[in-house]
């Protein structure tokens, strides 16, 4: 075999070998997480979640949360009764606002592919509810508004009148036919009693 056939053999087989590796070794990435990377929550999440696109070891695979200064706040994994392919961090504590950092880290369980990644989120400042506004002021009877209340002004209305009190119904009125028979019954009354006196001392 003339040498420079072999020595093309030769050098064929190193590439061959130098690009097999990296055909043969696969590596877990990042499909899609909860939250979404850059996302903007006005809720803390309670479970953070990362699928990815190949199986992982779950002994050598991990979640890790790192708050807005860098320390690490919770760590997680495969969970015993997910499937392989799923890593989360369950039993979050209540996130102050803040943008937070999730680093996950990847070993295929076939090839020992390691794969390594970093997505985010912010948690938002809590919009405070706007104070309830008070019912209008109700003017009683008899009152103006106050200055400057946009409440209108009730006129009062008419004083009440006092019932009037009624007048004792006027008696019979006496005329002067009426008077004369009492007269003349008394003078009759006297003049016979006169008269009976007069006769006795006779």
């Amino acid at each position: 075999m003339p040498a420079r056939r072999v020595a093309t053999l030769l050098v064929g087989a190193l590439l061959a070998l130098a690009v097999l590796p990296g055909v043969v070794v696969a590596h877990s990435e990042l499909e899609t997480s909860d939250p979404a990377d850059g996302a903007t929550l006005t809720t803390p999440p309670a479970t953070i979640t990362g699928d990815f696109t190949e199986v992982v070891d779950p002994a050598r695979s991990s979640l890790e949360l790192r708050g807005p200064d860098g320390t690490r706040i919770a760590t997680g994994g495969v969970p015993a009764d997910g499937r392989a392919t799923r890593m989360t961090i369950p039993g979050l504590p209540d996130l102050a606002p803040g943008t937070y950092e999730v680093r996950w880290t990847t070993v295929t369980a076939d090839d020992d592919g390691v794969e390594r990644g970093i997505f985010a989120f912010t948690v938002a400042e809590a919009t405070p509810s706007p104070a309830p506004t008070p019912p209008p002021a109700t003017a009683t009877p008899g009152t103006s508004a106050p200055p400057g209340s946009s409440a209108p002004a009730v006129t009062p209305g008419p004083a009440a009148t006092p019932a009037a009190t009624p007048a004792p119904a006027p008696g019979p009125e006496v005329g002067a036919g009426d008077m004369l028979i009492p007269i003349l019954a008394l003078g009759a009354v006297l003049f016979g009693g006169a008269a009976l006196f007069l006769r006795r001392r006779r």
